[in-house]
């Protein structure tokens, strides 16, 4: 079980390494910035830039907090599964135990999303986290792994198209009117 484990960690770690690369390039173009008089040029540069540092951060802050939730779960063994009945999508439970995983993972997708990581990146990291929660209860539910994938990819999913209708409506926003005061 611990290879499985360090396995899907380091999978989750290499869900975040377009991020650091990206940070890591962001900050050599960043450098270039005259810090002499601040004008209207550099306040529009140094904007992105803040963003990108704030957007790196809250990024590492995610990975790290479902790494750190698979690694808790995995050694402190916080939901122990011993199995032993049959499991299905509709395996007898006093609450829709699938329904929740995969609402779960919608949220924590969503969550990632607005911590600035990419939306597939989240949903990857998402369904890395809970297949390790899974190895970590001792019994694995392929459907609660299917559940936590389903969610996360449905949440990329929605998010991504949330982003372009956004986008779309910027671009198409029509300038405002103004009105002229008549003054005597």
């Amino acid at each position: 079980m611990p290879t499985r484990l360090t396995f899907i960690l380091a999978l989750v770690s290499l869900c975040a390494l377009p991020h650091l690369s990206a940070a890591q390039s962001g900050a050599a173009v960043d450098s270039s910035v005259s810090h002499g008089i601040p004008t209207a040029q550099a306040a529009k540069v140094a904007a992105p830039a803040a963003k990108r540092e704030r957007s790196y951060r809250t990024t590492v802050v995610f990975y790290g907090a479902l790494g750190a939730a698979a690694v808790a779960s995995a050694v402190l063994h916080v939901d122990p599964d011993s199995g032993g009945y049959r499991d299905g999508w509709n395996t007898a439970t006093d609450f829709p135990d699938k329904a929740v995983h995969a609402l779960a993972a919608w949220a924590m997708t969503s969550v990632g999303v607005d911590l600035g990581v990419r939306p597939r990146f989240s949903a990857l990291a998402v369904c890395a986290a809970g297949t390790a929660f899974e190895f970590a209860q001792g019994y694995v539910s392929v459907y609660d792994i299917a559940a936590d994938c389903a969610g996360a990819a449905g949440a990329a999913a929605w998010q991504s198209w949330r982003a372009r209708r956004r986008s779309r409506a910027t671009r198409q926003k029509p300038e405002p009117l103004t009105t002229v005061s008549a003054t005597r």
